[in-house]
């Protein structure tokens, strides 16, 4: 067994290895509009392809083929392009999706499926307090996730020893970036802090439909949420 390694290193045979074609699948948005969309993301796609090819690493040898699809950043499309990937056996590792509700069912299945899921977003407070079970072979590689959003603005509060909070959201908000943003990020913040700060008083509205701000300001925020 130790014969052609030694015939490598010590006479310069030339051992031959066995090339594979390593199948990646970009699940992402075509819609520019979205903040990870395809045309945002294929350039640097295509550089790591490159430089993975150039330099000396392990897949240097091997084929990489890349395959997108377009997941409308929504909560059916994404999942049926990855299981259409998976029944015709072109797909070794998925890259996306991005949005919340897009990349849960596919990370989900993911882990059925033995395929690993690398993502940008998935920002929602789930994706880590299931991360050992439901979502155990997605892995998060983007700036911010709202569970570090938690933690974040319980330091603030205790450094100044505010114990109060109203947090005021539109659900809707940001949607044309990334469905569910708003929604998910108060959801995760208010139950973040609940867990870090029981004795928190913590309150929320939601401001879908509001007009008058100044009159929903003077009511839901007044004295009781605010000083000077």
């Amino acid at each position: 067994m130790i014969v052609l390694p030694f015939l490598a290193l010590c006479c310069g045979f030339t051992v031959p290895v066995k090339t594979y074609l390593f199948k990646a699948a970009v699940l992402l948005p075509f819609d520019d509009s979205r903040l990870f969309s395809m045309s945002r993301i294929e350039p640097a796609v295509a550089l790591a392809v490159h430089n993975l090819r150039k330099k000396k690493t392990m897949l240097h040898r091997h084929h990489i083929s890349v395959h997108y699809e377009d997941t409308k950043c929504d909560i059916s499309h994404g999942i049926n392009k990855a299981i259409e990937l998976y029944m015709r056996h072109e797909v070794h590792v998925f890259f996306g999706p991005v949005c919340d509700f897009a990349a849960a069912p596919v990370a989900r299945q993911a882990r059925f499926w033995n395929l690993p899921v690398i993502s940008g977003g998935a920002m929602a407070r789930d994706f880590s307090l299931y991360k050992d079970g439901t979502y155990s072979h997605l892995t998060r590689v983007g700036p911010v996730n709202f569970e570090s959003l938690s933690d974040f603005f319980d330091r603030v509060l205790n450094h100044f020893g505010w114990n109060r909070l109203k947090l005021l959201y539109q659900s809707n908000g940001q949607d044309k970036y990334v469905t569910g943003f708003c929604h998910l990020a108060t959801e995760a913040l208010h139950y973040g802090l609940e867990d870090l700060n029981p004795n928190m008083d913590q309150d929320y509205f939601r401001l879908d439909g509001a007009k008058d701000l100044d009159e929903i300001i003077k009511h839901e925020v007044g004295l009781s949420y605010s000083g000077c």
